[in-house]
C-alpha cells in the first residue's frame, strides 16, 4: 500500500517505506519501491559519486567555526538510528527524550545552510533528518496535516502554526541547497496548514497555535515570508497574494511607531507589547523579498528602516552584539540572517558589521577554554549544567550564514601583512574593519593606535588607547597585548 509523506495533500510525492515515483529524487537512506527486490543503497556512496568532480568552496574561518560547532551538535545530540535529536547534552532525567518542533526547525535550517558548503558531509544528514521529522512529527490524520509540536504521532493535538512556518522557510532553503524539487513539495504541503490558520477574527491574521486564542507576530511575519519564498522559488502568484495580505494585516495590527513589532494580540483585543528580534527580522525579510520579487522600492526602504531600528533597539552598548534583552541566539539568529540578506542587496556595511560583531561575541563568550559552546554567556562562565540544542543550533546557523564573508580574524592577518609592506593607510582601513566587526580584538586596537600615531591622527590614537586600557583590565586581553610591547604607562595611565 502506497502512502504519501504528507498524508495525501500532494499525492505526486509518494515516499519512504512504500516507494516513490521515478521523478522524485528525495531520499534519506534511498528507499526504493516496495517489492522491487532492490535493497536500499548507502546515501554516502551515492553522494560521493555525484560530487566526485565538484570542488568544495574554500573554507574560511567562519566555516571552520561552523564546522566545529555543528560537529559537536552531531556528536552529542543526534541519534542517527532514530534520525532525530535529543534536546540536551548531557541528557536530563525526567525531561523529554527528543526535541520539540521549534528546535527541529532551527536544526533543519542549520543543516540546509551547512549543505551549501559541504554537501558530502551534510546532505545525507539533511535528508535523513527530514525523514525522521516526517516519521515522528508529521500528522497525516489531522484535518489539515501538519507537524506536531512534539513527536506525538498521528492525532496529536499540539500544533503551532509558527513551527510549521519555520519548516516552510527551511524547506525552501533546503531546495536551494540541493536543487531537489521534493523540498518544494514539502514546503507547499506545510504551507497549506499555515494558511489554514487565517480567519477574519480581528480583521484577519494567522493564529499562533490551533487553540485559536491569539495571533502573533511570530505566526504572521514568517507566514508572509514563507508565501513570498514559495512565490520566489516557483512563480506562484497566489502565494505572492497571500504574502501581501498577511504583511498588510501584521503592519496594521502589530507594528509600533518605531517600526518594530509587538508580540501578539489576544482574540479579546489585548496586545502584548513585548518585542523580540525574530519578529522584526521576518518583517525585514518579508519586505526585502517583495522588493526582490517586484522591484518595489517602498518595500526596500521599509526593510532598511526596520533593520536600522532593530540594530538601534537590540545592540548591547557594552558588547556591540545584537543581544540586548535576550541573552541567547534563540531569536537573534533570524535577525542576523535578515541583516545579511539585506546587506547582499544594499551592500551597506553596517548590516554586515552588526552580524559579525554578534558572531565575534559568541565566539569569545559562548565558547569556553576547552572549545565547548554554551547557550548563554552566563552558562559558559559557570561551566555547569546541560547544553540545549535549541540554543546551540542558532549559533551554528549564524556561522554558516557568515561563511561566504571574510572573518575578522582573516582581515586582521591581512592587515599585518599590509603593515609589513609599509602601507599604513591600507592597514588602517583593514584594522578599522576588524574592530568594527570584533570590538574586543585587543591586538587590532593596539596596531590601529600605532598606525594612527604614524599618520599623525592624534585624537584617533588616543581614542584607541582608551579602548585598549579598558580591554587590558581583562587578564586574557592583557596577556594578548603584553607580547606586542604594550605597557599601561604608554596610555598616560599607571
Amino acid at each position: 500500500m502506497k502512502w504519501s509523506i504528507f498524508g495525501g495533500i500532494d499525492p505526486q510525492f509518494v515516499l519512504l517505506k512504500t516507494g516513490k515515483p521515478a521523478s522524485t529524487s528525495f531520499s534519506g537512506d534511498y528507499y526504493v519501491k516496495k517489492n522491487s527486490g532492490v535493497r536500499f543503497f548507502s546515501v554516502i556512496t551515492l553522494i560521493f559519486l555525484c560530487l566526485a568532480q565538484m570542488q568544495a568552496p574554500v573554507k574560511a574561518s567562519y566555516s571552520q567555526k561552523a564546522e566545529e560547532l555543528t560537529s559537536y551538535i552531531q556528536a552529542n545530540f543526534y541519534d542517527s538510528a532514530q534520525k532525530r535529536y535529543h534536546p540536551t547534552y548531557p541528557r536530563e532525567k525526567g525531561k523529554l527524550p527528543w526535541d520539540v518542533m521549534w528546535s527541529n526547525g532551527i536544526v533543519l535550517g542549520m543543516l540546509a545552510d551547512a549543505t551549501r558548503y559541504d554537501p558530502a558531509q551534510y546532505k545525507p544528514i539533511l535528508y535523513n533528518f527530514t525523514l525522521g521529522l516526517t516519521n515522528y512529527y508529521w500528522d497525516p490524520t489531522a484535518p489539515v496535516p501538519a507537524y506536531n509540536a512534539y513527536c506525538s504521532g498521528p492525532g496529536g493535538t499540539d500544533k503551532f502554526y509558527d513551527d510549521n512556518e519555520w519548516m516552510v522557510l527551511d524547506f525552501v532553503n533546503a531546495y536551494e541547497a540541493t536543487h531537489d524539487p521534493a523540498f518544494l513539495s514539502f514546503a507547499r504541503c506545510t504551507q497549506t496548514f499555515v494558511l489554514s490558520g487565517w480567519d477574519n477574527v480581528l480583521g484577519g491574521g494567522i493564529y499562533w497555535k490551533i487553540d485559536h486564542q491569539q495571533k502573533n507576530s511570530c505566526s504572521n511575519a514568517p507566514a508572509a515570508a514563507s508565501a513570498f519564498r514559495i512565490s520566489q522559488a516557483t512563480g506562484d502568484m497566489e502565494q505572492m497574494g497571500w504574502g501581501l495580505t498577511i504583511r498588510k494585516w501584521t503592519n496594521r495590527t502589530l507594528q509600533d511607531t518605531d517600526g518594530l513589532f509587538w508580540d501578539h494580540i489576544n482574540i479579546d483585543g489585548h496586545i502584548e507589547r513585548r518585542k523580540w528580534t525574530y519578529n522584526a527580522a521576518l518583517m525585514i525579510w518579508t519586505n526585502l523579498l517583495y522588493y526582490q520579487l517586484k522591484n518595489d522600492q517602498p518595500s526596500l526602504r521599509e526593510a532598511k528602516r526596520l533593520a536600522d531600528a532593530s540594530i538601534e533597539h537590540w545592540t548591547d552598548p557594552d558588547t556591540g552584539a545584537l543581544q540586548k534583552g535576550e541573552g541567547s541566539f534563540l531569536f537573534s539568529h533570524l535577525l542576523c540572517e535578515a541583516l545579511l540578506r539585506l546587506y547582499d542587496v544594499t551592500h551597506d556595511q553596517k548590516y554586515l558589521d552588526a552580524v559579525r560583531r554578534t558572531a565575534s561575541f559568541a565566539y569569545r563568550h559562548f565558547r569556553d577554554s576547552s572549545g565547548e559552546y554554551w547557550g548563554t554567556m552566563r552558562s559558559a562562565q559557570a561551566h555547569t549544567g546541560s547544553k540545549s540544542l535549541i540554543e546551540l543550533a542558532p549559533i551554528a546557523r549564524v556561522y554558516w550564514l557568515l561563511a561566504k564573508y571574510p572573518d575578522p580574524d582573516d582581515i586582521y592577518k591581512g592587515a599585518l601583512e599590509t603593515i609589513k609592506k609599509g602601507d599604513n593607510t591600507g592597514a588602517m582601513v583593514e584594522l578599522k574593519e576588524v574592530v568594527e566587526s570584533d570590538p574586543e580584538n585587543a591586538s587590532a586596537h593596539y596596531y590601529l593606535s600605532v598606525i594612527y600615531k604614524k599618520l599623525n591622527r592624534v585624537a584617533d590614537a588616543q581614542a584607541e588607547e582608551v579602548i585598549i586600557e579598558k580591554l587590558a583590565k581583562n587578564p586574557n586581553y592583557l596577556a594578548e597585548l603584553t607580547p606586542l610591547g604594550w605597557k599601561p604607562d604608554e596610555l598616560g595611565g599607571k
